[in-house]
């Protein structure tokens, strides 16, 4: 699992998936330098853009809780690439919690090494097969895959009858939005070029929650 970076999908690399011995050793080492066995996932990540000029919080369950904003993000991103960035950097948090959960999964692998989960059973089962971290990460890349390929599909057909605009509070930030999800995010001109950070923050706080249908 490496940091998250310039593709906003981009999944640790998995090339080498066939190795199992050698994916499990870099991941232990992973885990070694996260906390070690007693390592638990966060409930929320955070990650920025490339330019690390905005930075998103997630919680556990995808959802953006916070907004930071650089006081010079203008000296790092144009106006246009300001919307971009903030997606960006929402799909680095994402991405960035998923793999705090598989290295999760892996730590109480190695706490409970001999699967100590038959203690209360009433009679012998058939125990469940063993899922490895490869096979986790097999089905966390068949995920962001699936989320790579509806995107790209939803950008390539353009607007469609579901896309609905929202607006942040002052409309200096407006978002087009496929169900909760938004696609893309804009900012005003006008508005924008002289607008402080913290306000800006508000704003794109506010127009995630507003297509995550969770303001107010």
């Amino acid at each position: 699992m490496r940091p998250y970076g310039r593709d906003e999908y981009e999944l640790p690399s998995l090339d080498f998936l066939g190795d199992e011995r050698a994916l499990r050793a870099e991941a232990l080492e992973e885990l070694r330098a996260a906390g070690g066995r007693d390592y638990r996932a966060p409930e929320y990540q955070e990650a920025g853009d490339s330019t690390n000029s905005v930075r998103v919080t997630v919680d556990r369950s995808g959802l953006v809780k916070d907004v930071h904003i650089r006081t010079d993000w203008h000296t790092r991103l144009t106006l246009d690439r300001l919307g971009p960035a903030l997606l960006e950097a929402q799909q680095n948090a994402r991405t960035a919690l998923m793999n705090a959960v598989a290295l999760a999964s892996l730590a109480e692998e190695e706490r409970n090494p001999d699967e100590g989960y038959r203690r209360h059973e009433p009679e012998p089962v058939e125990p469940a097969p063993e899922v490895s971290i490869a096979e986790i990460w097999r089905q966390l890349s068949d995920v962001e895959d699936l989320m790579y390929r509806t995107d790209k599909l939803t950008r390539e057909r353009g607007r469609h009858e579901n896309i609905r605009t929202i607006y942040s509070p002052y409309r200096l930030l407006s978002g087009e939005c496929e169900g909760s999800t938004l696609i893309s995010i804009k900012a005003e001109p006008t508005l924008a070029r002289e607008i402080g950070a913290e306000q800006l923050r508000s704003e794109a706080l506010e127009l995630f929650r507003r297509a995550q249908g969770t303001d107010g």
